[in-house]
């Protein structure tokens, strides 16, 4: 199910991506796509959901509004194929350096899928450097501090993990 908010911001869009096969492609998978306000990403994928701020989204413009929505596609395909479970225990290492490890592979895999996904739908490349660049040293640096506001806090615990994410999610 897609909040029909998001298939209208989406269908709006008609230009130089196609935003048709987008809105397809997200119907097909299956996942259920929320329209949210929320507190800093633009998006984000969650045990249950994808959740996305559809006014942010506009303010970026279509080519990272269309990145963004493969990019947390990814997400939860991984969270489907691999489990609540795996997840929930990725996000609770106990070592800062094993929990960022783990968050760095599956942002630059999401990262590299929405890449592959934006050429298959649209035959342009989205350009590497415009996406998070986390196979890079120093913007991992730049991300750490991010990480570390959430880092500890979900303690394998699906209750605890829910608290963080109405953190971030407001009502629509």
């Amino acid at each position: 199910m897609i909040d029909q908010e998001i298939i209208d911001s989406l269908i709006q869009r008609h230009g130089k991506y196609d935003f048709n096969k987008l809105i397809e492609f997200i119907q097909s998978t299956g996942f259920t796509y929320k329209a949210r306000k929320i507190n800093g990403p633009i998006a984000i994928a969650t045990i249950d959901c994808v959740y996305i701020d559809v006014d942010k989204v506009d303010y970026f413009g279509d080519k990272l509004a269309y990145f963004i929505i493969l990019h947390e596609t990814c997400h939860m395909k991984r969270i489907t194929k691999l489990g609540a479970e795996w997840m929930l225990h990725n996000l609770s290492l106990e070592d800062f350096g094993e929990f960022t490890k783990h968050i760095f592979i599956e942002e630059i895999l999401a990262d590299r899928y929405a890449c592959l996904m934006f050429y298959n739908f649209n035959k342009v490349i989205y350009p590497w450097y415009q996406t998070q660049q986390l196979d890079q040293k120093h913007k991992q640096e730049d991300y750490a501090p991010m990480a570390r506001l959430y880092f500890g806090e979900i303690q394998n615990d699906i209750n605890k993990y829910n608290e963080l994410i109405i953190k971030f999610i407001g009502k629509r």
